[in-house]
C-alpha cells in the first residue's frame, strides 16, 4: 500500500489528486475541464482495483469541500464506499488501523449524502515573468555590515541574465552568472566586463556526473550520449558551477537599488563551467538572502575559504586522478 495511515489524505495518490484538482483550478481552469483532465491522466488508477476508490474518494471529498461536487465524481466515490473493497484491503493488510480506516470512509459517505456547502472562490494565480533579456546586467552594491566584515565594502556584483526557467507555480524567472567588481567602478563596455573575475555558485563531484534517466530513451543512448560529454575539472577534482536562479516572482521584491548596466552579447563564458544538465539542479536564491549566501560564495569559492579546498583534499583529488 502507497500509505502511510489511515486517514483519507495519508496516501500519495489521495495527496496528488488533492493537490492537482486545487492547482488547476488556480491556474482558470472550470470544475468539469478539472475533472475531465484528471480521469483521462489517471486511467491507469482508475483502471486498478486497489487505487481507483482512493482517487474517487480524495476527489470526492475535495470537490464537496469546496462547493463543486460534480454528479460523475458523487456516484463513483458512494460506489466504491458501497462496494467495500478499500476497507476490506485494510482488514487484510493492517488490521490494527483498519478501524480508523472504517470510521473515515463512514464519515466520507455521510459527508457526500450530506448538502454540500456554497462554492467557494479559488484565487488565480499571480504570475510574474521578469523583464529582463537575455545579456542584461545589473549591479548589486555591496554595502552591507557583512560586506564590510568580509572585506569587500562597496564593491558590486554584477549579474548577467544568461538563460531562464519556469518556477512554480508559473513564474519565469531568470538564470544569471554573477562577477564582482575590484572596487566601487563599474564596468562600462563589454571588455571591462570581460576583465572582471566570476563568482562560483556551487560545484559537482566527479561521482555526480550524470545525465537525468529518460524513459523515453534506450540506457544505450543515454549512455552513448553521456560519453559525448566533455568535462573539465578544477585542480580539486571538482566541477565548479557558475550559474543560479534568481527567484524574481513579483517585481516588487526585486531590490530598488540595482544598478542596470548594459546588455553585453559578447561575454566569456567561465573556464570550466559545468552548467547543470537539468535547470532544476541550479542553486536557487531569494533576495532577502542574496546578499549573504552570495558574499560566502564568493569568499568559500573564489578565495578558497570552503574546507574542501583544503590541502589534504587536493592531495588525495590527486592521488584519485593518478
Amino acid at each position: 500500500m502507497a500509505s502511510w495511515g489511515p486517514k483519507l489524505y495519508q496516501d500519495d495518490i489521495a495527496e496528488d489528486v488533492k493537490s492537482y484538482y486545487k492547482d488547476q483550478l488556480k491556474r482558470g481552469k472550470s470544475n468539469e475541464e478539472v475533472t475531465n483532465a484528471l480521469i483521462e491522466g489517471y486511467q491507469d488508477v482508475i483502471s486498478d482495483i486497489d487505487d481507483a476508490p482512493i482517487l474517487w474518494f480524495a476527489l470526492a471529498d475535495t470537490q464537496w469541500e469546496l462547493g463543486r461536487l460534480l454528479t460523475i465524481v458523487k456516484e463513483n466515490a458512494l460506489k466504491w464506499l458501497s462496494e467495500g473493497s478499500n476497507l476490506r484491503r485494510w482488514e487484510e493488510d493492517e488490521p490494527k488501523e483498519a478501524i480508523t480506516r472504517k470510521k473515515v470512509l463512514e464519515e466520507l459517505k455521510q459527508k457526500l449524502n450530506s448538502p454540500m456547502p456554497p462554492e467557494k472562490k479559488i484565487s488565480e494565480y499571480k504570475l510574474y515573468k521578469c523583464e529582463w533579456k537575455i545579456g542584461d546586467v545589473f549591479a548589486y552594491k555591496l554595502d552591507s555590515d557583512y560586506a564590510k566584515e568580509r572585506g569587500i565594502y562597496e564593491q558590486y556584483f554584477l549579474f548577467q541574465k544568461v538563460d531562464e526557467t519556469i518556477y512554480h507555480p508559473g513564474h519565469i524567472i531568470p538564470i544569471v552568472r554573477v562577477k564582482i567588481t575590484k572596487d566601487e567602478v563599474l564596468p562600462k563596455k563589454e571588455e571591462e566586463f570581460n576583465e572582471l573575475e566570476y563568482v562560483q555558485t556551487a560545484f559537482t563531484k566527479y561521482e555526480d556526473r550524470f545525465l537525468p534517466f529518460n524513459m523515453q530513451r534506450s540506457m544505450e543512448e543515454q549512455l552513448a550520449e553521456k560519453s559525448k560529454i566533455k568535462y573539465e575539472v578544477d585542480e580539486y577534482g571538482f566541477l565548479p558551477e557558475y550559474r543560479l536562479r534568481l527567484i524574481n516572482t513579483s517585481k516588487k521584491i526585486i531590490p530598488k537599488k540595482l544598478i542596470y548596466i548594459g546588455n553585453f552579447q559578447n561575454i566569456l563564458p567561465p573556464n570550466k563551467e559545468f552548467v547543470p544538465h537539468s535547470k532544476m539542479s541550479i542553486p536557487a536564491f531569494i533576495w532577502k538572502f542574496f546578499d549573504k549566501i552570495m558574499i560566502d560564495r564568493y569568499c568559500g569559492y573564489y578565495l578558497k575559504q570552503y574546507e574542501i579546498y583544503s590541502s589534504e583534499n587536493k592531495q588525495k583529488s590527486s592521488e584519485k586522478e593518478n
